[in-house]
């Protein structure tokens, strides 16, 4: 018994999606402020700050903006969380200023 239960975890684990952060946490995770943000991506620091306030903002970026900031960020756009529905990640950010 205690083998399956064993053996159910990791197929559990092995089918579990990779943990997608928000645009601020990825930032705080590469301890980038929000001007290195915007210089590295080539976007404003107006921009940045929509994007991390407005999730419907960041879903509705172009994706060759979404691509600048994810190509700065050394990620991949899937990277980053963009869903809507579902509760944001639970991650401790370090507040860049």
């Amino acid at each position: 018994v205690l083998y399956r239960h064993k053996e159910r975890k990791e197929k559990t684990a092995m089918n579990e999606k990779p943990e997608k952060f928000t645009l601020r946490q990825w930032r705080g995770i590469r301890d980038m402020r929000v001007n290195e943000l915007a210089t590295e991506s080539g976007l404003t620091v107006k921009t940045i700050n929509n994007y991390e306030r407005d999730i419907d903002r960041l879903r509705g970026a172009s994706y060759k903006n979404l691509e600048a900031i994810a190509k700065a960020l050394g990620i991949s756009v899937g990277d980053i969380f963009l869903s809507p529905t579902s509760e944001k990640p639970k991650y401790p950010v370090k507040e860049a200023v």
